[in-house]
């Protein structure tokens, strides 16, 4: 019991220091354990925890698509969905103007129903090919579910003049 007074009156920087130090290291690999081995959450977190309450099935795809592709100035459409997000390619005539596109896939989103709108996230990809009446266009539009429209960002390649 000597010794051991002799040592702590000794050495009371360096025993209180090694403890620190040997505490600092178990919280390290404590954290590190739980960081990278602890979560048994999927890739996305617990985002896509009540997807299956919100299914978009093949029937309301399949229902939109023949929606939009009635229209005459429709040419081709996708409905693909990842995630919380569905993603929208509609293909144009080569007369569409880039206004009606934008107000085709705006109003087009009153055939979804409410349940689908307030789940997920929509991007929309409008093209129309180049032709002797037209330019084209190539825009991408998106809806967030907090959002109230869809926001547009025009992605149509410029020619460099020479």
């Amino acid at each position: 019991m000597k010794k051991l007074k002799e040592l702590w009156g000794n050495n009371k920087v360096l025993i209180v220091l090694g403890i620190i130090l040997i505490m600092c290291f178990i919280a390290i690999i404590i954290v590190t354990f739980s960081f990278f081995l602890g979560g048994k959450k999927g890739v996305y977190g617990d985002r896509l925890n009540d997807i299956d309450k919100h299914p978009v099935t093949n029937n309301i795809k399949s229902e939109y698509v023949t929606n939009l592709e009635s229209e005459k100035s429709v040419t081709k459409v996708s409905m693909d969905t990842k995630g919380k997000i569905i993603y929208i390619i509609i293909n144009f005539a080569s007369d569409t103007s880039l206004e009606d596109a934008k107000n085709l896939a705006a109003s087009s989103l009153e055939k979804l129903n409410e349940d689908i709108l307030s789940f997920y996230d929509i991007d929309f990809t409008l093209k129309c090919e180049k032709s002797e009446n037209s330019e084209g266009f190539t825009i991408l539009g998106a809806k967030n579910v907090a959002g109230s429209g869809l926001v547009w960002n025009n992605n149509t390649p410029l020619e460099s003049e020479e």
